[in-house]
């Protein structure tokens, strides 16, 4: 007896496959405008305070040249720390799968809450590998930030060609 489904991964099924996936990563198809963190460990004295020199925290006085003046309290930049993480970021568009059931299934037991998985290309494999943080959907960062830490490596898939890459990553402050 014949195997029914012999043959029915062709070329031509993997090619048209990769297209789908692809008209989906577009930017603004399927995917939301997302920001990689990669957080330095260098730290650079806050340009919007006065440090005291004491204590090496913010005096809680306006420098008079920074971005945010502020009359009391704590410094808007810096948060009463004196200086600030050097960080760079990177801008791209994500596909994000909110809801678990989608990429786990209905299964009741260890559900993880929290988590949200994104789908990208493979190029952005090195990009994703160094961020240490990711902020979901800039386009809302005026009402809502979604900022989640990278829980695990991502990790290659494709239909025969490990084209994209699934990461799974968990909510932060």
């Amino acid at each position: 007896m014949s195997n029914p489904f012999s043959g029915i991964i062709t070329s031509d099924f993997k090619e048209i496959f990769t297209n789908m996936i692809d008209a989906l990563l577009e930017d603004e198809a399927l995917t939301v405008p997302c920001r990689l963190i990669y957080e330095g460990t260098k730290f650079t004295l806050c340009p919007n305070c006065i440090v005291s020199p004491i204590t090496g925290r913010s005096a809680g006085l306006y420098n008079g040249s920074g971005p945010h003046s502020f009359t009391t309290g704590s410094c808007p930049v810096c948060n009463g720390v004196g200086r600030i993480n050097d960080q760079q970021t990177e801008d791209l568009y994500l596909c994000v799968l909110w809801n678990y059931k989608d990429w786990i299934g209905d299964i009741a037991v260890n559900t993880p809450d929290g988590y949200v998985q994104t789908i990208s290309k493979i190029d952005t494999l090195d990009s994703i590998k160094r961020a240490n943080k990711i902020l979901i959907n800039t386009d809302l960062q005026t009402y809502v930030k979604h900022y989640f830490t990278r829980s695990g490596e991502p990790t290659p898939v494709g239909l025969g060609s490990d084209a994209y890459i699934f990461t799974m990553w968990r909510k932060s402050s």
